[in-house]
């Protein structure tokens, strides 16, 4: 599940560009999520064998589930900003520095030891991104535009809610939440605050009716395929699982985001440094988590 879901949101950057480049992406998000609240009561019909009642009284009287509310609407919403100021790929890297944050955020915060390693390894991914985002060393911030850094700026605002939501759930889920509770929640929570943002923004929800068919197929597949599916995966698997573990994977969303933002966006990385930036990224995430788990081991041993 957990791969899954990270080959999925892999994809998220990509088709939210795509999609609110013809219809508004507050009304896109609140859909995505009214139709992930209709998924989440399935699951929780499904799986939790509680009366209503109890179930109920987990959902609002949890303060750890609470919690979860804000930072997944903080991490959504500057999201999507994210993803509409600025390139898709440059997104990806700013989201692959999560696990990271993740063994920061434990060491900090739930009193965990920071894993060994982890400093270098931000170090290396940092610089790499570097490489990747500049790609005109003639002038340092060739390509980019004041929009640019804001859209930067919000993703690494939304990779740190992100981070801070892989810590939390999985402690919501020691306290007997399950995930389709979970899910429940925030959706909830989620399509309340994309309905009062479209409409206090004011958006043209007749964008929809003259949205090409291309259009409509990427608004379609990001609901159904990204929002829905990618969701229940994610937080099924947090739910049973180490988030550190989770988050192990996460190299393979920017070989998606790099490949569907080639062939669907045309933004491509141009340069050999470029390329070699994205490498340094996944060589030293990948090497960072695989050490991480060859230490797990050792120490279980």
């Amino acid at each position: 599940m957990g791969v899954t879901g990270h080959l999925i949101f892999g994809a998220y950057p990509v088709f939210a560009k795509r999609a609110i480049a013809e219809v508004p992406k507050f009304s896109l998000l609140f859909f995505s999520t009214f139709v992930t609240l209709l998924a989440s009561l399935w699951l929780i019909r499904r799986k939790d064998a509680r009366p209503w009642s109890e179930i109920l009284g987990v959902i609002f009287h949890s303060k750890t589930l609470w919690a979860l509310v804000f930072f997944v609407i903080a991490r959504s919403v500057t999201n999507i900003m994210a993803v509409d100021m600025t390139r898709a790929t440059w997104i990806q890297l700013i989201y692959l520095l999560t696990p990271f944050m993740v063994a920061i955020l434990g060491s900090l915060f739930f009193g965990e030891a920071t894993p060994p390693y982890t400093y270098r390894a931000l170090l290396l991914s940092s610089l790499g991104a570097v490489l990747v985002l500049i790609a005109d060393w003639s002038d340092v911030f060739a390509g980019f535009t004041p929009r640019d850094a804001w859209g930067l700026a919000l993703a690494a605002f939304s990779m740190l809610m992100l981070a801070t939501y892989f810590q939390m759930i999985r402690r919501s889920s020691r306290k007997q939440a399950s995930s389709g509770m979970i899910l429940f929640q925030q959706s909830l929570a989620l399509a309340t605050t994309y309905l009062i943002l479209t409409l206090a923004a004011g958006e043209d929800w007749g964008q929809w009716q003259t949205a090409s068919p291309s259009g409509l197929f990427y608004a379609i597949s990001f609901i159904f395929g990204i929002q829905v599916l990618g969701n229940i995966m994610q937080v099924s698997a947090v739910g049973g699982a180490n988030p550190a573990l989770i988050t192990s994977v996460m190299p393979l969303r920017l070989i998606v985001t790099i490949a569907l933002g080639w062939f669907l966006l045309n933004e491509r990385l141009t340069t050999p440094w470029q390329w070699l930036g994205a490498g340094v990224v996944l060589v030293t995430v990948s090497g960072y988590l695989w050490l991480q788990s060859r230490d797990d081991f050792r120490s279980t041993v």
